[in-house]
């Protein structure tokens, strides 16, 4: 019996430190040009978004809603892969429901 709870205080603790590791996460990607870059944190918030402005003078609104979008979503699949990166190191390769 005390080793099962040894065993959960010893998994509450990992799962502590995990929750920090991709609490501290970022993640920055950049348009192909280069010129809208997103930095999304590992809880898959947005940071911040930069827009070059030269881009600005020079891109319709729907490109630049195009462009915006596809930047966003690869900062936020890069943000997913990171995290689970994180989370396999941490179990071990286990695949744990809910994380």
């Amino acid at each position: 019996m005390f080793d099962k709870m040894k065993q959960a205080g010893s998994l509450m603790k990992q799962m502590n430190s995990l929750k920090k590791k991709i609490d501290k996460l970022e993640t920055l990607s950049e348009s192909k040009d280069g010129k809208i870059q997103v930095t999304i944190q590992g809880t898959s918030k947005i940071k911040s978004i930069k827009i070059d402005d030269e881009l600005l003078e020079n891109i319709s609104s729907k490109d630049l809603e195009k462009n915006l979008i596809n930047t966003v979503n690869d900062a936020l699949n890069n943000a997913e892969k990171s995290s689970k990166q994180i989370m396999s190191e941490m179990t071990g390769g286990l695949n744990i429901p809910g994380l």
